[in-house]
């Protein structure tokens, strides 16, 4: 599984396995389109660091309800 550290990102799996892990994480009622932005804002500090960041960051955008880059 992908994981940010203060390095920068380490790990393995492709984007949509941890797209798909992130959403079973997710706790009952949770607010699924905020808790996606939220991770869009995390990732955007790392996004031109790997083709797979950027991936996982377009998915998440998806689920937030934006197809437009968020800074």
């Amino acid at each position: 599984m992908l994981a940010i550290t203060n390095d920068g990102p380490a790990g393995t799996g492709k984007p949509e396995s941890i797209f798909i892990s992130w959403l079973l994480w997710q706790p009952r009622g949770a607010d699924l389109a905020v808790e996606a932005l939220k991770e869009v804002q995390k990732l955007s500090r790392y996004e031109n660091v790997d083709p797979d960041i950027a991936r996982l960051k377009a998915l998440f955008a998806s689920l937030a309800g934006s197809d437009r880059l968020v800074h």
